[in-house]
């Protein structure tokens, strides 16, 4: 049974989407684009899909949508238990970037983080709210929309850290506790599509496997950083 393929149309990065696209369909595979919009739970035009075959889904959006629907959720590795920042903190340890930021509720992120720039992101794994750079009225602005829609609410644990700057990111994939694929990801805040992945990175990856694993299968971003091995 052939693979499909649904894309993101809107996908950040629409140059990577164009190439990706050109490149299946050379190899006469079928596929679909979507336009994911907002923090909607829905993924439009699926009608085109057939969903007796397998559909492979490309891009960010589809993370907090695709395990809605049951015919897309066979290849779906996803535990909201594991998937989420303070399990990671808890199997990976001092491995971790930011092994020692803080998992905290809504209002006491607010209070901690002042006028300070501090990184903020949801713990679980759902886009409630984009991670990144923030002071308190930033976080105020980019939450408000989010709150009165019931995304986010005072229970909502939040990861709150120092910013660090991260030189370079490789991305990392393992399946049963094997590296099987590894491709530079980001150099200097860019996206980087160089194939040369250092051995440390490897390395890094397997012993965190061994450590511990959110699923059988999982992508695994290893990150260079000055001041960090």
């Amino acid at each position: 049974m052939t693979t499909q393929w649904l894309l993101q149309d809107n996908h950040p990065n629409l140059s990577s989407i164009r190439e990706i696209e050109a490149i299946l369909r050379d190899q006469a595979s079928d596929v679909s684009l979507v336009t994911l919009k907002g923090h909607s739970t829905d993924i439009p035009e699926t009608e085109a899909l057939d969903m007796s075959r397998p559909t492979v889904c490309y891009g960010p959006s589809f993370v907090p949508r695709a395990l809605r629907y049951p015919a897309l959720s066979p290849g779906i590795f996803f535990d909201a238990a594991t998937f989420r920042w303070s399990a990671f903190q808890a199997g990976w340890g001092d491995l971790m970037a930011s092994s020692d930021a803080l998992v905290v509720s809504l209002p006491e992120a607010m209070s901690r983080i002042a006028d300070e720039n501090m990184f903020v992101r949801p713990d679980e794994d759902s886009k409630a709210f984009d991670g990144g750079l923030y002071n308190q009225s930033s976080l105020a602005a980019t939450l408000g929309p989010a709150i009165k829609k019931g995304r986010v609410s005072d229970s909502t644990e939040i990861v709150i850290a120092k910013p660090i700057t991260v030189d370079a990111e490789w991305r990392t994939f393992i399946v049963d506790g094997e590296v099987v694929a590894a491709s530079s990801y980001r150099f200097n805040g860019l996206g980087n599509m160089d194939l040369h992945v250092p051995h440390r990175a490897i390395d890094l990856a397997f012993e965190a496997a061994e450590l511990w694993k959110p699923a059988d299968v999982f992508c695994l971003d290893i990150a260079l950083s000055e001041g960090l091995e």
